[in-house]
């Protein structure tokens, strides 16, 4: 069988105009265009402890909260870019309905297995006056010599027996938060 021969400087053009492309996929994202178009990215969408978050950590190789019970109580958009300098932008995006500001974080760094702390976090900002679950998104922008080009969508999992963490409001709130990214033409599930 004969090898393949790529030419490495048509594969450097293409990987610096994917990398604009991204880039101006995330710009537009960030200044509310994808209330009007909607741009890519993967999202994971299942039960509870079904393995979403284990998914995207296999694609992403960025270390997602993985425990016993409830973990995700939030949309987190992970979004990689590959780049020669470290940057780290995380922020918090309200959703249309809700009443909160947005909040930004100081996150000077970032290592794989910084995204758990991260989250909790974000749990603290996020989900106040005793709620379980938010519509607002936090948004963790990566960019890194070493990771990939990608937009994932970690979301909560639906369930369907209430408790004391898990009450039907808030299952509406899985719900809607779920169809709208579901919604979207260009989501990948």
């Amino acid at each position: 069988m004969d090898g393949i021969s790529l030419d490495p400087i048509a594969l450097d053009q293409l990987h610096g105009e994917q990398k604009a492309l991204l880039d101006a996929i995330d710009d537009l994202r960030k200044h509310g265009i994808g209330h009007f178009v909607d741009l890519p990215q993967i999202i994971v969408v299942g039960d509870q402890s079904s393995g979403k978050s284990s998914v995207l950590e296999a694609i992403s190789r960025v270390r997602f909260p993985v425990k016993d019970g409830l973990c995700t109580r939030f949309a987190t958009e992970l979004v990689l870019r590959t780049d020669n300098h470290t940057r780290i932008d995380v922020r918090v995006q309200p959703s249309p309905n809700s009443s909160h500001q947005g909040h930004s974080f100081d996150e000077r760094s970032f290592d794989k297995d910084d995204l758990p702390r991260i989250i909790e976090d974000a749990k603290r900002v996020m989900l106040q006056d005793d709620a379980n679950f938010s519509e607002d998104v936090l948004r963790i922008e990566i960019s890194s010599p070493d990771v990939p080009h990608l937009t994932m969508v970690d979301l909560p999992g639906f369930y369907y027996s209430e408790d004391e963490n898990q009450s039907a409001t808030s299952q509406n709130i899985v719900d809607r938060l779920v169809e709208r990214y579901m919604e979207k033409k260009n989501s990948i599930s």
